[in-house]
């Protein structure tokens, strides 16, 4: 898949297809990112799937303590990971 079908992608809201298309050929489904249209994108099934992306936003939780950097490290953001 191609930074052009994400592009093109009605669906799509973010300025960064070329986030999102990363996101697909490297398997990546963890973004951690404030921009919230890029957010959206990346839990949009449609955008992005098989398996859904996680977002982490300080938007939302402005804490990053030991348990977090704890629960980063042990994440599989990535197919084969």
């Amino acid at each position: 898949m191609q930074v052009d079908h994400f592009e093109s992608h009605q669906e799509r809201q973010s300025d960064d297809p070329h986030i999102l298309a990363l996101a697909v050929v490297s398997g990546a489904r963890l973004l951690y990112s404030n921009d919230r249209l890029l957010q959206h994108d990346f839990k949009n099934l449609a955008l992005i799937n098989q398996p859904r992306g996680k977002v982490y936003s300080t938007l939302v939780n402005d804490t990053f303590d030991q348990a977090k950097r704890r629960l980063l490290r042990k994440a599989r953001p990535c197919r084969g990971a």
